[in-house]
């Protein structure tokens, strides 16, 4: 994911009336009707579009801001003991309880019946 900010071309603390006004510009410069068969305006139209979403409303954007506080205090999980890298919860659960997690607890409720050698 790309930052909205930059995308924009604001800084983290613009105000609301600031980031509607680069958002309208760049719309304006890259819409696909300006820029018929030009798929790189296509993409960074769409680009801008996206980063609109993310910061249009108060509460867009205070969440956008948040996830972004909370990717950089535990490092997007590549700072985690064991170097998590952005793994899935799978890996995270592994790490922690070791094997395979969905086999073990379906073998726990008898939901997996154990393979045996014959």
């Amino acid at each position: 994911m790309t930052d909205p900010y930059r995308t924009l071309g604001v800084s983290k603390d613009a105000p609301h009336a600031e980031i509607k006004r680069a958002f309208r510009k760049l719309a304006r410069q890259y819409h696909p009707d300006r820029n018929p068969d030009d798929t790189a305006a296509e993409e960074r139209f769409k680009a801008v579009q996206g980063a609109w979403e993310q910061l249009e409303t108060p509460d867009k954007r205070r969440q956008y801001d948040e996830e972004q506080q909370m990717k950089q205090a535990f490092g997007g999980m590549g700072g985690m003991p064991g170097g998590m890298g952005g793994s899935g919860l799978d890996d995270l659960l592994r790490q922690f309880m070791g094997g395979d997690v969905h086999n073990n607890l379906h073998s726990k409720v008898g939901l997996v019946r154990p393979h045996l050698n014959r």
